[in-house]
């Protein structure tokens, strides 16, 4: 953080008298780290999780699924509220309510309560998700030391997904699952202090514009029954009523979405900004990048407990250098990018895709560093070149006055393309697994299930990858 750190500062209304800019930029630093850490702890616990509270193999899904989905549905709602109500409220708002659900979380006693817990803590990671960039923006003016900081700002996601794995296998061989909850408290509470200390209120005046709150609820359903329809499959059927009724009310509310935003005055999103090709082309790159992000953590780490018998500290061991390649290569991509390496979204997809199809390999008695190590580092070195280098791509060639939005835009693709991604490959999984046990035993099954959700996940890679291709690369922001 050195670089940044080294920023002078900067005068600005969002901070307070003789705060150097760099203050802004760890806090946001730290508060997406937290956001994404976060995924990746409950990745490691998911077994113990199901075990103490009785979770069925969708109730685990869920409690990644959502997180996932309250975080990307919300995700312009809060980006328009930061807009309207001002950075430090909103920053401040998602703090608190993301330490307090994790707080309820950590003392769940079922399912549904801590079902509810993710999901008001992925409401409140959607506000630290958008405010945080926002705020950097807002404290660096445009040139070297906002892409620093916000270099700094996307790469610490990465870093988080390194540091999650290893702390949440800790966490739960120490002390209990429940400590993957508990540790955001107290980061969040000195974030929150920080914020309070250091970030000053913004006045508005009386024009203050409108959130666009019946276009933010019925996208958000709109997702949350597409989701649920396709966890139902697995039980009931494609063509069950419910399942059936669930995918139709989802495109109903879509369509409801779209009619919503062509005749409000303050919409959640201007459509006019998909006339720009590198929105609806960035939307499918990215949302695959978060899916194959999102389905490689959750899917090795339940390999190696549930086939191969890892603890939950072996398994964060194990991950930690596919997590570390991907932190490492997230950073240096951009002084690639910089040297004139532009097609690193369409290599890093390809790279991530072989190595998801290697794991589709892995036998039921997995030797370390063959059937894992060397395959995952192939997804996080090729994951890892696509993270920073996705976003430039997506944002090169959009006018200035709609980048803003573009990046909202990007943001919660990749959040969307992570939950129903899940959603998708479990299901996938569980299907592949009930099918194949027919055959043989239910390890036989369950291992059968895996290899096809890589399979899938490695072909949703290489769409990603291919879709960069079609992107525009001249920066006209």
């Amino acid at each position: 953080m050195s670089s940044v750190s080294a920023a002078p500062v900067v005068p600005s209304s969002l901070l307070r008298s003789s705060v150097p800019a760099w203050i802004a930029a760890v806090v946001a630093c730290l508060c997406s780290f937290m956001v994404v850490m976060d995924g990746a702890i409950v990745n490691v616990a998911l077994p113990a999780i199901r075990a103490d509270l009785g979770l069925t193999t969708i109730g685990q899904q869920w409690v990644v699924d959502a997180y996932l989905l309250s975080l990307g549905g919300f995700m312009l709602l809060a980006a328009r509220a930061s807009d309207i109500y001002g950075r430090r409220a909103i920053l401040q708002a998602g703090l608190i309510t993301f330490t307090l659900a994790s707080l309820v979380g950590g003392f769940a006693t079922s399912g549904p309560m801590l079902l509810a817990a993710r999901a008001v803590q992925g409401f409140g990671a959607s506000a630290l998700a958008t405010s945080t960039l926002a705020v950097i923006i807002s404290v660096y003016p445009k040139g070297a030391g906002r892409e620093r900081a916000i270099s700094f700002w996307a790469a610490s996601g990465a870093i988080a997904a390194a540091f999650g794995v290893i702390i949440g296998g800790v966490l739960v061989s120490v002390l209990s699952w429940r400590w993957v909850m508990f540790v955001n408290a107290p980061i969040g509470a000195l974030l929150s202090l920080v914020v309070a200390t250091c970030l000053a209120p913004q006045p508005h005046g009386e024009d203050r514009l409108k959130l666009d709150m019946p276009g933010a609820i019925s996208i958000t359903l709109a997702i949350g029954s597409f989701i649920y329809g396709i966890t139902q499959s697995v039980a009931l059927g494609w063509g069950s009523p419910v399942v059936l009724g669930a995918l139709g009310i989802a495109a109903g509310l879509l369509a409801l979405f779209v009619g919503i935003e062509s005749r409000t005055e303050q919409p959640l999103i201007r459509l006019s900004v998909f006339r720009h090709r590198n929105i609806p082309v960035g939307i499918v790159m990215v949302m695959g990048l978060g899916a194959s992000l999102t389905a490689s953590m959750f899917f090795i780490s339940l390999v190696l407990q549930q086939i191969a018998g890892y603890s939950p500290m072996d398994t964060g061991l194990a991950i930690l250098p596919m997590a570390l390649l991907l932190a490492i290569t997230s950073i240096s991509s951009r002084y690639l990018r910089d040297a004139g390496f532009d097609r690193l979204p369409f290599f890093g997809g390809l790279m991530a895709a072989a190595g998801l199809v290697w794991l589709a390999w892995v036998p039921a008695a997995p030797v370390y560093v063959a059937d894992i190590l060397w395959p995952s580092l192939l997804v996080g070195g090729g994951l890892g070149l696509m993270i920073m280098t996705a976003t430039h791509a997506v944002l090169a060639g959009i006018p200035h006055a709609q980048s803003g939005l573009a990046a909202g835009l990007q943001n919660t693709a990749r959040q969307l393309g992570g939950a129903v991604g899940i959603a998708a490959l479990v299901t996938l999984a569980h299907s592949v697994s009930v099918a194949e046990s027919g055959t043989g035993s239910e390890t036989f099954g369950q291992l059968a299930g895996y290899h096809a959700a890589f399979i899938a996940t490695g072909a949703i890679s290489a769409v990603s990858a291919l879709a960069s291709l079609l992107l525009l690369w001249h920066d006209h922001t």
